[in-house]
């Protein structure tokens, strides 16, 4: 019997398809986590496994091609339940595993060293393991390199998760934006059918003009992904412009953006992430009528790109005092986006303002 309860079991499960991560292509960021473990500790094979109910699956494996592993051959889970780190300094000698078809079948394995994966530190998923064909047993060193490793391994997956719930959520008010300005749309084309005055009439159609503005923009932002490229140095100002349009009079956006074109996927991340940034330093950085500005730079460096968007406002006073923080919704979907494009995104703040520098690579000029 495992020593895994089954209740344990399911609640670890269900971790698992929310990160929707299993059976998924292979990634840089996982495999160079194994190459890594197997080079600080010198062993032949390094997996990141993720234990469902009933069986073990390799997300990325070093040094050996096998993914899919039976629960009989899952040596991970009977880690899954106890410390950080869990290790077996000889197989054949541990009644949990010298029967195990990988410890007596060719090429088996004598010593198995793991960092238990936890979600949210809580809920054990699997590990980052490294295997040996020889008893060894690890100094507590490198076991504490593992552990930190797995952590990383974790951040990643539920970084992943972050950007499909958040993509969920975009998907929904996509919707019903969609069709509220519809209804908004149609509700004014009513009003200015029956309005008795052409001044009326009028400004309803300056209305209606505005709504269909703002349509066509939120339909362009949303629909991006379907298209390859975008000219990013166009794509953006029309994301300002219709910020712009929800400033209070005493503030104000000022920009230079250098020439630039990126896949879609960057372009949606950026506008995301500049929609956030300018929407929560009008929020927070300029109280009452405080007068300032946004400046927003787009700046092309070799093969990176940077975007920076500066404030002239209060200030961040948790940001002064512990900049790596994540807090609030609009910088943990900031941090989202900026991952999802493998970018790198530097913060600053004190009494003179708040400067968010996010840098993203640039297409290759011969792809």
């Amino acid at each position: 019997m495992r020593d895994v309860p089954d209740l344990t079991a399911e609640r670890r499960a269900e971790a698992i398809r929310s990160l929707g991560i299993m059976d998924s292509e292979d990634e840089v960021d996982f495999d160079e986590i194994t190459a890594y473990a197997a080079e600080i500790t010198g062993a032949p094979i390094s997996l990141v496994t993720l234990v469902d109910t009933n069986r073990q699956w390799a997300k990325s494996a070093f040094g050996t091609g096998q993914r899919d592993y039976t629960m009989d051959e899952s040596i991970c889970s009977h880690g899954l339940t106890g410390p950080d780190f869990f290790e077996i300094e000889d197989t054949t000698r541990d009644p949990r595993t010298s029967e195990n078809p990988l410890v007596t079948g060719p090429d088996a394995i004598r010593y198995y060293g793991g960092a238990i994966l936890k979600l949210g530190r809580e809920v054990p998923i699997g590990a980052l393991c490294v295997l040996d064909r020889e008893p060894r047993k690890l100094s507590e060193e490198t076991k504490r390199l593992l552990v930190i490793l797995a952590r990383q391994v974790t951040r990643r997956m539920e970084l992943r998760r972050a950007l499909v719930v958040q993509e969920t959520l975009a998907a929904e008010v996509d919707h019903r934006v969609k069709n509220s300005l519809q209804m908004v749309t149609g509700l004014v084309r009513i009003q200015r059918a029956q309005a008795q005055s052409e001044e009326t009439r009028e400004a309803l159609s300056e209305t209606i003009d505005r709504l269909s503005a703002i349509s066509m923009l939120h339909a362009e932002l949303h629909k991006v992904s379907a298209r390859n490229e975008i000219t990013l140095h166009h794509f953006l100002p029309d994301i300002i412009r219709h910020l712009e349009r929800t400033l209070p009079p005493q503030l104000r956006i000022i920009r230079n953006f250098e020439a630039m074109q990126v896949p879609s996927e960057v372009a949606a991340a950026l506008a995301l992430a500049l929609n956030e940034a300018v929407t929560n330093a009008v929020k927070h950085a300029f109280p009452g009528d405080r007068p300032g500005s946004v400046t927003v730079r787009l700046t092309a460096l070799g093969d990176h790109g940077m975007l920076e968007i500066v404030d002239d406002g209060a200030g961040s006073a948790r940001m002064v005092t512990d900049p790596a923080r994540p807090t609030g919704l609009g910088r943990q979907i900031i941090d989202a986006s900026v991952a999802r494009i493998e970018g790198a995104i530097h913060r600053e703040s004190g009494p003179d303002g708040t400067r968010i520098e996010i840098r993203f690579p640039l297409p290759k000029l011969d792809e």
